[in-house]
């Protein structure tokens, strides 16, 4: 079910991933009406989104939603939320329906609910949902032996979204309170792009393509259901 697109450098990557991502997007849009891309945060796929901000699609009709999010407010360097304000919801994308995962609950646990009601709003299914992995395996912010992390993998749930809480580390930073999207949640895309840079990911995501524990890496969930095609798009 994975599909690999390996570029020689970076520029090539985003420019055929923005392709690919504005055919999909338009199909979507011709057939349905409406479509959804659902979006992660940091800086590797920044200039993803700067390059679709200008693609002259019917973006009225695109809902943007966040595959995860750090318990923060907005204002704060590590929201996600402001990083898709400033790289994509610009130019041509400006006007796109936004459903952001904070809300003014004190914890992720706390807010979850609302924002599961929010999500199950949004069109179904996902047109495109846009994925990072890092260092320890994680994806979105399913953590290794997380806390909520079995709920949040759960084969039998139908839950959109889950409160995760990351055990400290270099990866996770000190904002170990996250919600994301839960396995069921992310099967309900139509495409799971998975986006990398760098031979450090690449070797981690070999290692993830292996024999062992899900908890261990958990993007390991993604790469062996056979629901939803997975895509790798990688340059160094």
């Amino acid at each position: 079910m994975v599909k690999e697109f390996l570029f020689e450098d970076r520029a090539s990557l985003f420019a055929t991933l923005a392709q690919h991502c504005r055919e999909h997007l338009s199909d979507a849009l011709n057939k349905n009406g409406a479509a959804s891309l659902m979006v992660s945060g940091g800086s590797t796929p920044a200039p993803l989104y700067e390059t679709l901000s200008l693609s002259d699609l019917d973006w009225e009709k695109i809902s943007v939603a966040l595959v995860d999010e750090r318990w923060v407010e907005k204002d704060h360097s590590a929201s996600n939320e402001a990083l898709i304000e400033r790289c994509l919801l610009t130019t041509h994308a400006k006007n796109a329906p936004f459903v952001g995962m904070k809300t003014q609950a004190a914890t992720a646990a706390e807010g979850c609910s609302e924002t599961e009601a929010l999500y199950r709003n949004l069109p179904q299914p996902f047109t495109i949902s846009i994925l990072g992995m890092g260092s320890d395996g994680h994806t979105a912010s399913l953590f290794p032996h997380a806390q909520g992390l079995s709920e949040a993998l759960a084969s039998g749930s139908d839950l959109l979204t889950a409160a995760i809480i990351a055990r400290q580390s270099d990866v996770t930073g000190p904002n170990t309170e996250r919600l994301s999207l839960t396995l069921a949640g992310l099967l309900k895309s139509e495409r799971l792009i998975l986006l990398l840079t760098g031979k450090e990911k690449l070797d981690v995501f070999r290692t993830a393509m292996t024999d062992g524990a899900v908890e261990d890496m958990p993007v390991r969930a993604i790469l062996r259901q056979s629901k939803v095609p997975v895509e790798l798009y990688w340059a160094p």
